[in-house]
């Protein structure tokens, strides 16, 4: 048990440290050396937990990434009073854990936006894919609950992904994320409420 204990430690550390690497050098950069460097470990500790190289340790970094955003945002957005709650309210925790977690989104861009060998592509990835299900359905909700209009649930899902995306930036380069949020908030609001 305590070995188990001691592996799962060390794996989060390697993590952890490839989560810093990817945030400061970029995909192209963080080397499992680098890595190992950061962690204050030889490659070869590195290796041994993640045999499959630095794709098997990005995926545990994206993995992680994704599950601290969950734990920042879910419970409020299935706590919401209304669908419509909802939808504001996962806008907003992401913008919030946006501003929380620069260096995490920070390492999430970098994978995403690289093209190396053993980049990521988040189309790719389970969560995105159930993140976007999430949305559709929150949205779905909000029609049939009768709080919002009629609209391809799909087609706004993709597109408060996209302003969430631009949020990641605006947030990264200085933006007041409580000022974003109500903005943003608003705008998706305007576009998906049923108008009296």
């Amino acid at each position: 048990m305590a070995q188990t204990f001691l592996q799962s430690a060390r794996r989060a550390q390697l993590v952890d440290a490839a989560i810093h690497a990817l945030a400061d050098l970029g995909a192209e950069q963080a080397s499992l050396v680098r890595i190992a460097e950061r962690a204050g470990v030889s490659r070869g500790v590195v290796n041994y937990h993640f045999p499959g190289g630095r794709r098997e340790l990005f995926e545990a970094a994206v993995d992680s990434i994704y599950d601290l955003g969950r734990q920042e945002v879910h419970p409020d957005t299935l706590s919401a009073q209304s669908p419509r709650d909802s939808v504001a309210s996962f806008v907003r925790g992401s913008i919030m854990f946006y501003a929380r977690c620069p260096r995490h989104l920070r390492a999430l861009t970098a994978l995403y936006t690289s093209r190396t060998e053993d980049s990521l592509r988040r189309d790719e990835r389970e969560e995105h894919a159930a993140e976007m299900m999430t949305t559709a359905g929150l949205l779905r909700d909000g029609q049939v609950a009768g709080q919002m209009r009629e609209f391809d649930v799909t087609l706004m899902a993709l597109t408060i992904r996209a302003v969430l995306d631009t949020a990641v930036g605006l947030t990264a380069a200085g933006a007041e994320p409580e000022a974003l949020a109500d903005e943003l908030v608003r705008t998706i609001d305007a576009a998906t409420r049923v108008i009296p």
